[in-house]
């Protein structure tokens, strides 16, 4: 008995998507790294911040992530374990964003244009987003903040994109797509925040809040998008 083309369709389709399961897991076990990494760091941090060097210990919302990855705090204490730790949950976020980026367009409606562009712009915030850690602004300077508003705008952008996508969606994605654009909206008001306070001895408290604000935003779409991608998954076994 012969095959038909839509069975055919159909094995090929079930076979190529058997990396959403992996993937998402990925996304998952990159993010828990990510968290436990940088309580690691928060806890290690000997202190200071932009607007009170002499502050104690890590301040949740008046240091940036950034701050954790110095060799040397605000402080002027040694700062080498902790500054690794905080490395190591940076490059783990990064891989999350990889595996975010590469799964949220296989939630999108079927002959949309935006996947390629979701995948390729996200994949460059994600290259350049890797170097943001390894480059401290008090070993780099300047660098430091171009690398950040690069991925930050490559980022922004794939975002923006695939949130457009997920409200053509089906209902469960278009759900997606309410917290996409939450996170959108906050990380688009933290880089014009960062960019118009970047020449300050001593950004406003505002700043380095809403970054972690917009951390934990986009973290629970990357959540709830492996979350749908295992769903998924599940759905076109065999």
């Amino acid at each position: 008995m012969g095959v038909s083309v839509s069975d055919s369709a159909s094995q090929i389709d079930l076979s190529a998507r058997k990396w959403l399961r992996p993937c998402a897991l990925g996304v998952c076990v990159s993010l828990l790294s990510f968290a436990l990494a940088m309580g690691v760091a928060m806890w290690l941090y000997p202190g200071g911040n932009w607007l009170d060097r002499s502050a104690p210990g890590h301040r949740f919302f008046a240091n940036f992530l950034c701050d954790l990855t110095q060799p040397v705090s605000l402080s002027g204490v040694e700062n080498r374990l902790g500054s690794r730790c905080a490395q190591f949950g940076m490059l783990s976020f990064a891989l999350a964003l990889a595996g975010f980026f590469g799964l949220l367009p296989e939630l999108f409606a079927p002959g949309g244009r935006a996947a390629p562009w979701v995948r390729a712009l996200g994949g460059g915030a994600m290259l350049v987003f890797v170097a943001v850690p390894l480059t401290p602004s008090l070993t780099f300077g300047n660098w430091h903040e171009r690398l950040a508003l690069l991925a930050g705008t490559l980022g922004l952008a794939a975002a923006l994109l695939a949130v457009h996508a997920l409200w053509r969606a089906p209902r469960r994605a278009r759900s997606l797509g309410v917290l996409g654009a939450l996170a959108v909206a906050v990380g688009a008001l933290d880089a014009a925040l960062f960019v118009y306070h970047l020449g300050d001895a001593a950004p406003p408290l505002l700043v380095p809040a809403i970054q972690k604000v917009a951390a934990v935003l986009l973290c629970a779409w990357m959540l709830a998008t492996a979350w749908l991608a295992l769903a998924k998954a599940r759905a076109t076994r065999p």
